[in-house]
């Protein structure tokens, strides 16, 4: 056995393997320090090895690996536009600003839609629901809005009425007879709102019950009997001791002075109408001769038709006429700030058209509630995420009309009142009121609005409706004083 060992030179690795204790089987032993310490160590893995294998990697699955870096792209890009569209970085007074300079106009054929660079105030032209602001549109499908149209055209027809009983030429004229009414709005003829002269026989304008209201014949209907002209001195316009005053036309923020709200009496109304009538009529003991005409939820283009069909008739021409309409057009059709600026500035040229010598008074928009702080504009460093946090939390469901866009109005506003002013400035015989000293306040923080002089977001309350009036009041006296 030594031999055989010695042959295979066994006896060299003596010492080395240590002796089994148990013979015939391999048995483990729990220590194995002896084996530990002649374990071959791992190689330490430098920078290069990694950068080696990711190399590799890019090599093999080169494809796999392009496509995979344009989907990462493409949703990092998803991800920071969804976040800078939630989150706006820009001034939002700068995105409302209206760019065209629409101070040369001097008549209504200036007036242009080329100009429009989007029809809806979100920025497209899609998203709202706007008509063209300089054509009339009624709303004469609404038995409501009809009613209070015809409410209205009776307003101005006694108005009318009153001037010619009050004017002594027309008085010692006796072709004329003063309390004379042919019932036209009740379906007969009545001829004298358009027929120029025809209360003096002169009735040479047919009236059709069957056709539209403003849509004439132009034929001799054989009502009047030609007559003498009128003596000199008589006219359409009366004194300054004698003539109406001012002619309030717009919405349903007007026609709250009328103590109606789309012709029905509204008790929340009541006190305001009386306001007005104390302000506004002198038999009532106001200062001035006035009348109010509005119709809720109309827009630039409604008040228009209302004019042109019966609301502001031949003869009806009062020193000033105080004009308030665009919310509507802003926050319920979501027109753009220069949709509903062309749409005011229509009214206005129609107005003027038809009465050069006519003061027009042109009132701010008013404020809109878009939170419960009432906050307008923040002021400071960081005003424009600090307004935008607080604006995002709008009002309750049942405190927010549902057809008033749930969007921050002020910049617009701000916009169009600004235009409006620079507008009146370039024309003398159009003057621009602003009413923010009225309703809004500034605090140390921003603006904010007067939520105590507000009924709702949109319309002042009795108390808002005094401190305007009063305001209104001193501007008029100053307007038709000297006409500035």
């Amino acid at each position: 056995m030594n031999e055989v060992g010695k042959e295979y030179g066994d006896n060299q690795l003596d010492g080395l393997v240590p002796p089994s204790k148990s013979s015939g089987i391999l048995e483990v032993e729990d220590d194995d320090s002896s084996f530990a310490q002649y374990a071959p160590t791992k190689p330490q893995k430098s920078l290069l090895f990694y950068v080696a294998t990711v190399q590799a990697f890019i090599i093999i699955y080169r494809t796999e690996v392009m496509l995979g870096s344009i989907l990462a792209i493409c949703i990092g890009i998803a991800f920071s536009s969804s976040y800078h569209s939630h989150h706006k970085t820009f001034n939002p007074f700068e995105a409302a600003h209206i760019f065209h300079d629409y101070t040369s106009v001097t008549s209504m054929y200036d007036l242009s839609l080329g100009s429009i660079d989007h029809w809806c105030l979100r920025g497209d032209d899609n998203s709202c629901r706007c008509e063209d602001p300089l054509v009339p549109m009624s709303k004469r499908s609404s038995h409501k809005w009809d009613q209070q149209h015809t409410e209205n055209i009776k307003v101005a027809q006694a108005a009318l009425m009153k001037m010619f009983s009050n004017n002594n030429p027309w008085n010692n004229y006796e072709g004329y007879q003063a309390n004379y009414d042919d019932e036209w709005i009740e379906g007969g003829d009545d001829d004298w709102v358009w027929g120029e002269g025809s209360r003096f026989g002169a009735d040479d304008y047919g009236y059709d019950p069957n056709e539209m209201l403003g849509d004439y014949d132009y034929e001799d209907d054989g009502y009047g009997i030609p007559v003498e002209s009128p003596p000199d001195g008589a006219g359409r316009k009366l004194g300054d001791d004698e003539g109406l005053d001012v002619v309030f036309v717009g919405d349903s923020i007007t026609e709250q002075r009328q103590g109606t709200a789309m012709g029905k009496p509204h008790d929340d109304y009541t006190g305001i109408k009386e306001v007005f009538d104390k302000t506004f009529i002198r038999d009532k003991g106001g200062d001035f001769s006035g009348i109010a005409m509005g119709i809720a939820g109309d827009t630039s283009n409604n008040l228009l038709w209302r004019l042109l069909n019966g609301e502001m008739p031949n003869g009806l021409s009062p020193k000033a006429w105080w004009v308030g309409i665009g919310i509507n057009d802003l926050s319920m059709k979501g027109c753009s700030e220069e949709v509903v600026l062309l749409g005011i500035l229509r009214v206005v040229e129609e107005i003027q058209a038809a009465h050069p010598s006519d003061i027009i008074v042109i009132n701010s928009l008013l404020p809109v509630q878009r939170n419960l702080a009432g906050l307008l504009e923040h002021f400071g460093k960081h005003h424009e995420d600090v307004a935008l946090k607080k604006k995002e939390k709008n009002l309750l469901e049942e405190e927010m009309s549902e057809k008033r866009g749930h969007i921050d109005f002020w910049p617009s506003i701000v916009s169009i009142n600004e235009k409006l002013k620079k507008f009146a400035a370039s024309h003398p015989g159009v003057k621009f009121f602003n009413a923010d000293s009225i309703f809004v306040e500034e605090r140390q923080d921003g603006k904010y609005m007067k939520l105590d002089l507000f009924n709702d977001p949109v319309h002042p309350n009795l108390v808002g409706h005094k401190k305007w009036n009063s305001a209104i009041k001193k501007r008029l006296h100053e307007i038709l004083k000297d006409g500035n």
